[in-house]
């Protein structure tokens, strides 16, 4: 499973120092990263299922971690690419288990 892969590694590399006092999507960013993190660990556990608020919010939440690689230095913006991936896969595995 991609997602699970995507998000050892995620946990693996941690968050860098740089990180303090970024806002993306409207969140602290080791917040949102907490929010995703229990996100994944409920939808690879299969005690969560991924509703159209939650995949609006996830649709939202890739938007701005691109916008802030885009204009973040590193390691802020490979941060941000990395956490993507794992939103990317979140919400292709989601919508796997609904087809």
């Amino acid at each position: 499973m991609q997602l699970a892969r995507l998000w050892r590694e995620h946990l693996a590399a941690g968050c860098p120092r740089e990180l303090a006092g970024v806002e993306i999507a409207g969140s602290d960013a080791r917040t949102l990263d907490a929010e995703i993190t229990a996100c994944v660990s409920a939808l690879i556990c299969r005690s969560m299922t991924v509703d159209e608020r939650i995949e609006r919010r996830l649709g939202e939440i890739s938007e701005a971690l691109a916008s802030k690689q885009a204009e973040a230095p590193e390691p802020v913006a490979g941060y941000c690419a990395r956490l993507n991936k794992l939103v990317g896969a979140m919400l292709t595995e989601s919508r796997a288990g609904r087809a």
